[in-house]
């Protein structure tokens, strides 16, 4: 009998020693601590129906089961989550929510938090647009590209309308999606200093404010110096004159240019412009055109050059800005091109 207590007493030895090493399972004596600190804070209103839920808890190693509704108490969302924070889907817009977190440890001993509420925001306009892009400067007649966005507190799509300055506004353009950027053009038909606006409402009808005016400046950019109607210019290799005004050219609105060694269009332009292109078309082949690009060369001045063949052409000058935007266009509508032959020189000048 005592060597069989005495073996009993080893084996109780040797799990103590065993459990010393390997550990012994630990039972929790206490519930997890309870889940404070919410956000948005109880009784909270004007919530956004984008909030993500928060809160804290004192303890580790815990999940936490979510409760969220518009009933009292509220339903279950999400079982076992680790995090302390919670997206829910957008939320209905003026309403009260009640929410609960119940955390759990790795026994399955569980407290119940309090249960939380907050009333969300009522539908809100959208922000107040702004002009993002669009030219400072052009010419009458030009159409021109301006772009806006406007953000919406609710993420609704949203309508734009623009004031153009001159006594035009524009219809209501949209619905366009959330952060989508868009685009409308406009001309102005008068010369004149000009203040654009535009603003936003969502699908609910809400309007936001106007946003700060975008200043433009409309008047001429660019104005060619030669190809002038009832003018005869000449040009002989380093020799480039006009030569003399015929009123029957102008009668016609054209311009005569005789020259060797191709021709040359000349313009000057605004401080605005950066590029022109510059283009000879053939009014009677339409296969026939040329165009030649001109940075700007010695102040405002720009030229472009054209090896052609004798015709009656249409001479254009688009005038672009910084950004490549098309800002002006000017144009000589008849120009008679002839290359040099000395029988026509002649008879041009009355020499026998």
């Amino acid at each position: 009998m005592k060597k069989k207590f005495i073996q009993i007493i080893v084996c109780i030895g040797m799990l103590l020693t065993a459990f010393s090493t390997i550990g012994i399972p630990f039972a929790s004596a206490d519930d997890p601590a309870e889940p404070s600190q919410p956000i948005p804070f109880p009784g909270s209103s004007g919530v956004t129906i984008f909030i993500d839920l928060q809160w804290t808890c004192s303890d580790v190693n815990l999940t936490y089961d979510v409760y969220l509704g518009t009933e009292n108490p509220p339903p279950l969302v999400v079982v076992n989550q680790s995090e302390t924070i919670f997206e829910p889907d957008r939320l209905l817009l003026n309403t009260t929510y009640y929410w609960q977190i119940v955390a759990r440890n790795s026994q399955q001993e569980s407290t119940v938090g309090p249960i939380w509420s907050f009333v969300t925001a009522d539908n809100q306009p959208p922000l107040k647009p702004k002009v993002l892009d669009g030219a400072t400067a052009a010419g009458p007649g030009i159409p021109l590209d301006f772009s806006t966005v406007a953000a919406d507190p609710e993420g609704d799509p949203v309508y734009y309308q623009w004031d153009w300055g001159d006594g035009n506004m524009s219809e209501w353009f949209g619905p366009y999606e959330f952060g989508e950027h868009t685009q409308t053009t406009y001309q102005w038909a008068q010369n004149g200093s000009y203040d654009i606006k535009v603003r936003s409402k969502d699908i609910e009808g809400k309007q936001s404010d106007w946003s700060s005016a975008y200043h433009i400046t409309i008047a001429s950019q660019i104005q060619m110096s030669n190809c002038k109607p009832g003018y005869l210019y000449l040009r002989f290799f380093t020799f480039d004159k006009t030569y003399g005004y015929i009123y029957s050219l102008d009668l016609l609105g054209m311009s005569l240019i005789i020259g060797t060694g191709g021709m040359v269009v000349d313009a000057t332009a605004s401080d605005s412009v950066h590029t022109v292109i510059f283009q000879m078309k053939n009014r009677f082949m339409e296969d026939q055109q040329w165009n030649a690009t001109s940075n700007n060369l010695t102040g405002n001045f720009y030229e472009g050059y054209f090896i052609l063949n004798d015709g009656l052409y249409e001479t254009t000058a688009a005038a672009y800005d910084g950004s490549g935007r098309l800002i002006d266009r000017a144009t000589r509508q008849y120009v008679i091109y002839y290359e040099w032959k000395f029988v026509v020189l002649k008879q041009l000048l009355g020499l026998s």
